[in-house]
């Protein structure tokens, strides 16, 4: 046997990208957190005499806007009313406590569950200044997704728990909402006022009991002619002229923003949340146009993603610094990184609101399956470019109309349908098993019958696939629930 050492070449071919310090500073960006981005922005500009600030953000100095019950916005834009409503903030009461600090002194008196109080309280961090959370995280991000169905009724419980703490209607999505829980917890509720809160505060324009009183016997009537109309709640209320001035004077006496004279604190929130992105729909006809955050939704409107800088400062090279070569190189190189940011970002963003159209149009409950390697085909990026903005432990959040949400909510897993084409997403698969069992005689179906009819459904799944579903939803096995 020849043990000896022997020295032999072989020739190689491998194909190496090495990344340049623009590509590496500029994945690097993308990856940070506002709040740390802005202080290296910062360091930068004190250690390069060529970039300079064009724009520190400060608070918005936005007008004043007070919510009136009757469905409209009154903004203070002259200066009588302006004068008048810096009057009325001068003459209100201040508690000299957060909203959060009385609303946990309350909490902290009650006899919750652990999962109740830790729920609770993050809810009550995650109110804004007006007490509501429309503009903050949806509070369906606070749960795990393990046990949906059980999580969904904790967060009915610990909704209705903190929007009856005093002051009563905060942890709302909005004003009008606010209104209708205030109502419904009223000692002695007037019927008709409920009813005009649920849905049909346009009844109030212009608040005059008799014009009032038309539009509610005009409803009733046009609601009676439809097919196979049942019953409504005015049925059983007396519709008179004098009634309809109770319910207004009713609503009149609640508090659209019940959260005035607290000021608030969501330091203990949980999370740094940094918003990269904010999604609304607007009118007109449109085509996809991803350079300017354009996702057509139907003939009559379209999707805006727009990235939102935040407490980022707006930077330019120095005219008076044109001379050092250098220094422009470095200065152009990051305000080019910060540029590949904010396009990368939008980008992503208007790829995510095409896939997951349905969500933007009706909100939680409609996600399709999506995952970042389908993101990234579709961008021609690499799937890591996805991650770096999308990951679960990345702090960057999109606003939407139906809150706050962190990038990572609109990745789902999901299984094939029948002939592998296209995937279902885990939501719907969940939902069909609801209501498949939800059904008469099919109360008792086994996890393998459950798969043989989902199956005939277009979904396919394994047996094992639908006990974990099932398990997730809380719903026992087909023995237990017998």
């Amino acid at each position: 046997m020849d043990n000896s050492l022997r020295l032999e070449q072989h020739q190689v071919q491998k194909q190496i990208q090495k990344l340049s310090q623009f590509q590496i500073m500029a994945l690097n960006y993308l990856t940070m957190e506002n709040s740390t981005l802005r202080e290296e922005i910062f360091r930068e500009v004190n250690n390069n005499p060529a970039l300079e600030i064009v724009r520190e953000p400060k608070a918005s100095l936005q007008r004043e806007t007070s919510f009136d019950v009757f469905g409209q916005s009154s903004s203070y834009g002259n200066s009588e009313t302006s004068d008048n409503f810096q009057q009325l903030l001068e003459n209100q009461e201040n508690y000299g406590e957060t909203l959060q600090e009385h609303l946990l002194h309350q909490l902290n008196s009650m006899n919750l569950k652990p999962d109740e109080a830790k729920l609770c309280r993050s809810l009550i961090y995650n109110l804004d200044k007006n007490g509501f959370y429309g503009s903050m995280r949806s509070p369906e991000t606070f749960l795990a997704h393990k046990n949906p169905a059980a999580e969904r009724e904790l967060l009915e419980r610990c909704l209705k728990i903190v929007q009856a703490l005093d002051p009563v209607g905060t942890c709302c999505r909005t004003p009008e909402e606010s209104l209708l829980v205030q109502a419904q917890l009223a000692e002695n509720p007037d019927q008709l006022a409920v009813f005009i809160l649920d849905g049909h505060l346009d009844f109030l324009t212009p608040p005059e009991p008799e014009k009032i009183l038309r539009k509610l016997i005009d409803f009733k009537e046009s609601w009676h002619k439809k097919a196979f109309a049942g019953t409504t709640a005015l049925d059983t209320i007396p519709l008179t002229e004098q009634t309809a001035a109770s319910a207004l004077k009713f609503i009149l006496s609640l508090n659209p923003h019940p959260a005035q004279g607290y000021t608030t604190d969501t330091s203990d929130s949980g999370t740094q949340i940094d918003v990269v992105l904010t999604v609304t729909k607007e009118p007109g006809p449109a085509t996809d146009d991803y350079s300017r955050g354009i996702v057509s939704c139907n003939t009559n409107c379209h999707f805006q993603v727009k990235y939102a800088s935040g407490s980022l400062p707006e930077l330019r090279i120095s005219p008076d610094f044109a001379f050092d070569k250098e220094n422009v190189a470095k200065a152009q190189s990051l305000i080019n990184s910060l540029k590949f940011r904010e396009s990368t970002i939008v980008l992503q963003g208007c790829a995510i609101v095409r896939a997951q159209k349905n969500f933007f149009l009706k909100g939680p409950g409609h996600l399709a399956a999506l995952t970042r390697r389908q993101i990234a085909n579709q961008l021609e990026i690499h799937e890591s470019t996805v991650s770096r903005t999308t990951a679960r432990s990345s702090s960057k959040f999109i606003q939407t109309e139906w809150g706050l949400f962190p990038a990572s909510y609109f990745f789902t897993s999901g299984v094939s349908n029948r002939d592998g084409t296209k995937k279902i997403s885990s939501d719907r698969i969940k939902k069909k098993m609801t209501e498949v069992l939800s059904e008469p005689g099919n109360e008792n179906l086994s996890d393998r019958e459950l798969c043989e009819l989902l199956n005939k459904k277009g979904a396919r799944i394994a047996r094992r696939t639908v006990a974990k579903y099932r398990a997730q939803l809380g719903l026992k096995n087909s023995y237990n629930r017998r």
